[in-house]
């Protein structure tokens, strides 16, 4: 019902945000974008709107749906034009390589996917690399497998350049008074942020004792000073360009990269090259 070129021009607008992005991914314009997923809503008769945190579609989707899949398995069949979503810290240097036939969105701090697992299954990507914090519990159609685990730590951010041994301290004078600022990347989803400024009010209420303990003390040097640190793994670490030193008195916790695809796909020759692809760039 319409061209593959007119229903990827709506589906990369979608997955990242603009028409600007999607021109990007394209080798289009803005322009050649805009007329053509224009020409899909029309003809379908749905709205592309924008919500607080993301576009969508609005109306009744089931033809929608139908086109899409046809045009997901001639992806998948001709291995060509198919779509990876991959948080911006795995893009970073030397960052994965998706295999021949496979697309990345564009590595920018400013953009992250907050569902790619939605846009999964309304066959708009064909796989993503998916935080656990995005992987919903009702999974029967999906395939997920663990790539590799990695520690998630209380990093605290050295604007000045500090040394070690007085960062640690500012950081313990700034946690006993509860003057902590908790940063969020902003690469990180929506979901990883909820999940770090959940562990943040957790440090501040186990430590809270402990500040009414030492409220009396003499002022520190340190005294009229904020403090910045962040939950972050090591490679989320190199993605960031402030200094930073991880405290070792706080266990960290465990991160897992997942890859994601629908189940009924898992054994298609382009995801199976896929899945071989990351297991030698990052998996255990």
């Amino acid at each position: 019902m319409v061209t593959e070129e007119q229903l990827a021009a709506l589906d990369l607008t979608l997955w990242l945000g603009s028409t600007e992005r999607a021109a990007e991914v394209d080798f289009s314009n803005q322009s050649t974008i805009s007329r053509r997923h224009h020409k899909v809503l029309r003809q379908f008769g749905i709205e592309l709107k924008r919500t607080k945190r993301e576009l969508e579609v609005s109306g009744d989707l089931q033809l929608l749906d139908l086109e899409r899949q046809v045009h997901q398995m001639a992806r998948l069949k001709r291995r060509l034009g198919l779509r990876l979503q991959a948080p911006f810290w795995l893009q970073n240097s030397p960052g994965v390589v998706p295999p021949e036939g496979w697309t990345m969105n564009p590595q920018r701090v400013d953009l992250n996917c907050t569902d790619p697992v939605t846009l999964l299954r309304e066959h708009v990507l064909d796989a993503c690399l998916a935080t656990p914090t995005q992987i919903p519990d009702d999974r029967d159609d999906l395939f997920i497998l663990k790539l590799h685990n990695r520690p998630i730590e209380l990093t605290l951010l050295n604007r000045n350049n500090q040394s070690e041994c007085d960062l640690a301290d500012r950081f313990q004078w700034s946690l006993e008074r509860g003057n902590l600022q908790l940063k969020l990347m902003p690469f990180l989803p929506a979901s990883c942020r909820e999940r770090s400024q959940e562990w943040f009010e957790e440090l501040l209420t186990i430590n809270q004792p402990e500040r009414h303990k030492t409220m009396a003390l003499r002022p520190s040097r340190h005294s009229g000073q904020s403090f910045q640190m962040a939950y972050l793994t090591p490679e989320m670490r190199v993605a960031q360009p402030l200094p930073w030193l991880v405290d070792q008195n706080f266990e960290p916790y465990t991160y897992t990269e997942h890859l994601v695809v629908l189940a009924q796909h898992a054994n298609e020759p382009a995801v199976l090259a896929l899945l071989e692809s990351l297991h030698q760039q990052i998996g255990q």
